[in-house]
This record gives structure tokens, C-alpha cells and sequence, in this order.
């Protein structure tokens, strides 16, 4: 009893001294409770008002810690919410952006392999061309040693021709005097076109030596003009043949090279207008392939850190949320044991519930 009679004098000397001009909403609860009790007189108090008071006062506090609670478990629910959908933003874009750049690797490693391909159809195009070129020379000089080959046959079997022609004229000593001098022509063209087929000279040389003989004698010896116009027969015929195989060489030569003409020419085409354009085109596509794929794993990856960033931020806002929901049930808390040591306090003054 002497404790409440302390506490409560306390209180009256408290409000005596000016507590009832601070403003209300300033004051603790407790305050306001005994200040109460300064406004009226001891054998008249209630008390069982007080303990309503208290109570009500209590009750006031723990539903604000039930409400606080209330609140922080749905906050708790959003947090989990939020943490799981960033948790799977950034499982997926770094799932994205892994197969992302696996895929650009593999356009990557395509593009150097087309590349190689590239590299090595310019360097098959270039020895083509070269090929081409060297047989194409080839050629030409092959034409040209056979046309000059076949016209010294020409030549040759056209100087027999005139040989012959002119010994078969020959049928007295009178016709080879007429002849001489188109003997001594048709010997001296022999000897030039002997000097152009030299192979041919060791057939030659004996028929230069009766056309020359002819040329300074004055007389005819028929059997041995015969036996030489059949020579030159037979000779004329042989090179006839030789040209005629000439010819026939020359053409199948001609008609090799030039399928490895044609040959070398489609391989040229085949390269410059098909393979080389067909690889460019591809090395262009697998470029631009990687190009929007590069961009897509920077949106990724940009994508990637606002998600983290995002994680980051709604972590740091529930630890400062949960910071204020600890601040909040110590301050209630702290209410709740200022009303019970209230009520302790009545208690040792003697005062009960009723």
C-alpha cells in the first residue's frame, strides 16, 4: 500500500508541477493513466477501471503485434515470391545465354571451316587458271610445230610432183635439153625441201644426184629414168602416208588437249561462278547468323544483371523490412512490459482485480 501511495503522489506532484499542459498524444500510456488519477480522489478511484484500462491498454498492443506479424508473413510470402522469380529469371537467362554461346561457337567454328574451304577453292582457282594457260600454250605450240610439219610434207611431195611430172617429159635427148633448166629448179627445190625433213635426206640425196647428173649430160638413159621416176613414186607415197599419219597423231593430240581444255575450263567455271560465290554466300549468312545471336546474348546477359540486380534489391529491402519488424515488436513489446509492470506495481500496493 505504501508503494501504490508513493507511486501515485509521485504522479500528483508530477501533474501539479505543469504535466497537464504537455499535449496528450506526447505522453506514454502509463502517463496517461495516472496522470488520470491526479483528476480524481484516492477513496473515490475505481480501480477496476484501471485494471479495464490496462487491459484495453495491453489488448491495443498485441493486436498491433498480431497485425504487425500479420503483415510481415505476407511481406514474407511477396519476398519468397519475388526471390523465386528472380532465382528463376536468372537460372533461365544463364541457361539462354550458355546455349547461346555454344551455338555461336558451333556458327563460329562453321564460319572458319568455310573459310578454310574458301581459302583452298581460290588456291585450286588459281592453279586452274595456271594449268589452263600452260595448256592452252601448249597447244599452240603443238599447232604450230604440226603445221609447220605438215606443210614441209606439203612442200615436199609437191617438188616430187614437179619431179616426176618432168622426168616422165623426158623421152629424148632433145626434150632434155628443152628440160635442163627446169631440172637443175626442180633439183635445187628438192635439196631445200631435204634440208626441212631431215630424216627423209638418205631418200633424197640419190634422186638430187640423178636430177643434177641429168641436168649436165645430154643423153637419156630411159631404163634408169624409170627406175628413178618409180622411186620418186614410191617415196612421194610414203611421205603422203607420213603426213597422212601426222595429221591423224596431231588430230587425236588435239582432241586429248583439248578435252583437258575443256576439262580445265569447266573446273575454272565450275570454281569462280559456283563454289566460290555458293561459299561466300554461306560465309555471309553464318556472319549474320552470328551477329543476331551476339545480340541476343547481350540482351541476355543485360537481362541476366538486372535480374541479379533485382534479387540483390528485394533481399536488401526485406533485411531492412525485417530490421523494421524487429524494431516494431521490441517497441510493443517494451509497451506490453510497462503495462504489466503497472499492474505488478498496483499489486505490491494492494490493490487486486476484483
Amino acid at each position: 500500500m505504501k508503494t501504490f501511495i508513493g507511486f501515485t503522489l509521485l504522479y500528483l506532484i508530477l501533474a501539479n508541477q505543469g504535466i497537464q499542459s504537455i499535449q496528450q498524444d506526447k505522453l506514454h500510456p502509463i502517463s496517461k493513466i495516472i496522470l488520470g488519477l491526479s483528476e480524481v480522489q484516492t477513496k473515490d478511484f475505481n480501480f477496476q477501471q484501471l485494471f479495464v484500462a490496462l487491459d484495453e491498454l495491453a489488448d491495443s498492443f498485441q493486436t498491433r503485434i498480431n497485425d504487425e506479424n500479420a503483415s510481415y508473413e505476407q511481406d514474407q510470402q511477396s519476398y519468397f515470391s519475388d526471390v523465386q522469380f528472380y532465382e528463376n529469371q536468372i537460372n533461365d537467362f544463364k541457361n539462354k545465354i550458355a546455349q547461346l554461346e555454344i551455338e555461336i561457337k558451333d556458327l563460329n567454328d562453321e564460319g572458319l571451316s568455310l573459310q578454310a574451304f574458301l581459302t583452298e577453292a581460290n588456291q585450286d582457282l588459281n592453279d586452274a587458271i595456271k594449268l589452263l594457260a600452260q595448256k592452252e600454250q601448249q597447244v599452240n605450240s603443238d599447232n604450230q610445230v604440226f603445221e609447220q610439219q605438215n606443210q614441209e610434207y606439203a612442200d615436199t611431195i609437191n617438188v616430187l610432183d614437179q619431179a616426176i611430172t618432168l622426168l616422165n617429159e623426158i623421152k629424148d635427148e632433145t626434150s632434155l635439153i628443152q628440160k635442163k633448166e627446169h631440172i637443175k629448179e626442180v633439183s635445187q627445190n628438192m635439196h631445200k625441201s631435204m634440208k626441212k625433213l631431215s630424216s627423209k635426206r638418205v631418200f633424197y640425196q640419190p634422186l638430187v644426184n640423178v636430177l643434177t647428173q641429168l641436168s649436165q649430160n645430154n643423153y637419156v638413159d630411159q631404163e634408169n629414168l624409170n627406175k628413178v621416176i618409180n622411186f620418186m613414186s614410191q617415196l612421194r607415197q610414203n611421205l603422203i602416208d607420213a603426213q597422212t599419219s601426222l595429221q591423224n597423231q596431231h588430230e587425236s593430240q588435239s582432241k586429248l588437249q583439248q578435252d583437258i581444255l575443256s576439262e580445265t575450263q569447266a573446273k575454272v567455271s565450275g570454281i569462280q561462278d559456283f563454289l566460290i560465290p555458293l561459299l561466300e554466300t554461306e560465309i555471309s549468312i553464318k556472319q549474320n547468323e552470328v551477329r543476331a545471336l551476339n545480340q541476343i546474348l547481350q540482351d541476355a546477359q543485360s537481362n541476366l544483371a538486372d535480374a541479379q540486380e533485382n534479387l540483390v534489391a528485394t533481399q536488401n529491402r526485406w533485411i531492412d523490412r525485417t530490421s523494421t519488424h524487429n524494431n516494431l515488436l521490441q517497441q510493443y513489446n517494451n509497451e506490453l512490459l510497462a503495462v504489466k509492470d503497472a499492474e505488478n506495481a498496483l499489486k505490491k500496493g494492494g490493490i487486486f482485480r476484483q
